[in-house]
């Protein structure tokens, strides 16, 4: 503070005493006069620090990206936990052990309801391997390639090593690291130690924070796996692209594919069958809990089908014996076996998922359209009862699909939905003999589709979600603000700029 405010301070609370003192109005006047003059210099002092502090921001030392989440309340603020007795838990052990209750009943497969499929696929499990030709082995080039396209800022895993770390090593210590990866190769064993990892719990937007299930587990897996996995990568996806194991209908997880290019086939689709005056019906399907469920048995007997000896073995020790706990700040839980799921954080855990779910049914009158786990089945017809019958064979097959790996949808979060200029809708269909909810409107990939195709609905929301988000950032981004045109143009084009134009191709 400077010394004229500290003066100014002092002078107040000299003639506030006075005036306490004497009660004379002059004394009084003289005690007002002083606090607003200490209110105005105050006022300029901060004003000062503010304009001295904005001008300061840069996105280079990632300032400008801290202010910015400060303003549009991207913090979040510590909340208890609800226990299942209806008791809190405060502290971050209580929340540790309330997190590792609620994830060890999540990593579990669902319920087999199928004993015959299940069977059949242990039986196929336990089947000899057929003989096959030996990998070729990583080199020092591919180790060091891969390394230096680790991010700085990720954060690490148990063992505290980062990807600076990594980028530091010597010639000879890469040498090391590519033998210790071709003797996975050579073993067939994913080592134990790059198996277990920290899960951080991220809470999910627009949850109750009490709840434990509105939390998403991170796994914070040791970066050498991650450089494995990479490894195995970007051997595994020639092979897969060269037997078309993803269907062309799945976008997620894929190069050169894009939620916006999803959402054009849907919006294609629609667009034609309403130029033809046809009804056009759309099933939205959400899956539930679709990376935390995955059955490995079943995941496992899709990939001995298509993959050699080597790698079946090196995924199958990758999925046995993984092992979590929860970090709570500086507290951790007991450990947690990881029986089902795909680890949100890996590498190849997107990728197994879309070998899991490859075999999706399609149907000859249906229209699919899969980004990872999210599931939309169109059709069209000039008769509205045709659309249905279409739809609900459709769901029919898919139902025992997922019945069969274990898969399950949640109904009630999924929408039906008549795309049609007419005022009569398609009749109501059924999944696993419980109604899908209709809807004249659906939030699919980013984009809000009304049944006209109008855009109004999303055009409303985003118009709002740009007045709400440059509300927030007026401050840094008005006339008067000492912020740097480059740093609001920044601003506009990261923050502001894809509220609206995404999706504007369309």
């Amino acid at each position: 503070v400077p010394i004229h405010i500290r003066n100014l301070i002092s002078a107040k609370r000299r003639a506030r005493f006075k005036w306490q003192r004497s009660r004379y109005p002059s004394d009084r006047r003289h005690f007002e006069d002083l606090a607003r003059e200490l209110r105005n210099e105050l006022s300029i002092f901060r004003a000062a620090n503010y304009n001295t502090y904005v001008s300061s921001l840069s996105p280079k030392d990632q300032s400008l990206w801290t202010a910015t989440k400060r303003l549009l309340n991207y913090h979040t603020v510590p909340s208890p936990l609800l226990r299942q007795d209806n008791s809190w838990a405060r502290s971050d052990e209580e929340k540790a052990e309330v997190f590792h209750s609620h994830i060890s009943s999540i990593f579990q497969p669902f319920p087999d309801t199928d004993p015959v499929h299940t069977s059949q696929v242990y039986e196929f499990l336990d089947s000899p391997l057929p003989p096959s030709l030996p990998p070729r082995s990583f080199t020092p080039s591919e180790v060091s390639f891969i390394i230096s396209r680790l991010p700085n800022r990720k954060s690490p895993g148990y063992d505290l090593i980062t990807g600076p770390i990594l980028k530091h090593l010597p010639r000879r210590a890469l040498v090391f690291l590519t033998y210790i990866f071709n003797a996975v190769l050579r073993t067939t064993h994913f080592p134990l130690i790059w198996k277990f990892a920290y899960i951080k719990m991220i809470p999910k937007p627009k949850k109750l924070p009490t709840e434990s299930s509105s939390y998403r587990p991170i796994s914070l897996l040791p970066l050498l796996s991650k450089v494995l996995e990479k490894l195995l990568l970007k051997r595994l996806s020639p092979l897969l692209e060269s037997q078309n194991i993803i269907p062309t209908h799945q976008f997620g997880f894929r190069p050169n594919h894009s939620t916006l290019q999803q959402c054009l086939r849907i919006v294609d689709f629609i667009s034609s069958a309403l130029e033809k005056k046809e009804y056009c019906g759309g099933v939205f399907l959400d899956v539930a809990q679709a990376f935390d469920r995955v059955w490995h048995p079943g995941l496992l007997f899709k990939l001995k089908k298509i993959l050699s000896n080597t790698y079946y073995l090196i995924l199958q020790s990758y999925l046995r014996d993984r092992y979590s706990v929860i970090s709570q700040r500086d507290k951790i839980s007991e450990y947690i076996p990881i029986k089902a799921s795909e680890p949100q954080g890996s590498v190849l855990g997107p990728l197994l998922y879309l070998i899991y779910i490859s075999d999706i049914p399609t149907y000859p009158t249906t229209h699919m359209a899969t980004f990872a786990d999210d599931i939309c089945i169109l059709t069209s017809h000039p008769d509205p009862l045709s659309v249905s019958e279409s739809l609900q064979d459709h769901l029919d097959n898919l139902n025992s699909w997922c019945k069969r790996w274990r898969i399950r949808i949640n109904q009630s979060k999924s929408v039906h939905l008549t795309f049609t200029l007419r005022r009569q809708s398609c009749p109501p269909i059924m999944f696993d003999n419980i109604p899908i909810p209709p809807a004249n409107h659906v939030h699919y990939l980013g984009l809000y589709i009304d049944k006209r195709v109008t855009w109004n609905p999303h055009t409303r929301l985003k118009r709002l979600d740009l007045n709400r988000k440059y509300g927030l950032l007026r401050q840094l981004l008005n006339r008067n603000s000492k912020l740097s045109i480059e740093n609001k143009l920044t601003i506009y084009k990261t923050i502001l700029k894809p509220t609206w134009t995404y999706g504007i191709e369309l």
